[in-house]
């Protein structure tokens, strides 16, 4: 009986395998400063696309880890050769703040340029991770291409200071 029992002790111990961390989360912030991104920063979810060529995704545009945001502009550019841009919706950054204003303004030339602020009580504001947008892109050709931040992008306080972003992340479309 003893023999038995040993050998299923033996038995489930190697078959048993240890779990590896497999989540690959750019809005968790350790993962994220362990791929060498800085916070307060800028970075897409999720940061890899998989699509079928033809194939609609929507991907969001988050700030990690930000103190005391009132406002932004946000500089992204994409390959028009190879994603067509489908619609631009808010984000819920600012969703518990009273009428922020919000609009974007892109022609399909490759580049989006987001424009967000509140101008309540002057110190309003917003801290932690949040989405400012969402899009939605169709696939218009397969192969890999990539969603950029501009350096030109910007965070600033209630009184119109400058938040420096550490860190801007990419992100990754893979359409076969």
């Amino acid at each position: 009986m003893m023999k038995r029992f040993l050998l299923l002790i033996v038995f489930l111990f190697i078959a048993c395998e240890i779990p590896t961390d497999t989540n690959n989360n750019p809005l968790d912030i350790e993962e994220a400063q362990e791929d060498g991104i800085e916070t307060p920063a800028l970075v897409f979810f999720p940061d890899e696309i998989n699509v079928n060529t033809g194939g609609t995704f929507t991907v969001s545009v988050f700030a990690l880890d930000v103190e005391n945001v009132a406002g932004a502009y946000i500089n992204l550019d994409y390959d028009q050769n190879k994603l067509l841009l489908m619609a631009i919706n808010p984000g819920t950054f600012f969703s518990d703040l009273q009428d922020p204003l919000y609009f974007t303004e892109t022609e399909n030339s490759g580049t989006i340029e987001l424009y967000t602020i509140f101008l309540g009580a002057d110190s309003t504001s917003v801290s932690g991770t949040g989405s400012f947008m969402s899009i939605v892109f169709s696939a218009s050709a397969g192969g890999t291409s990539t969603l950029t931040y501009s350096t030109d992008s910007e965070l600033v306080d209630p009184d119109d200071n400058p938040i420096e972003i550490k860190g801007f992340g990419d992100g990754v479309v893979n359409a076969q």
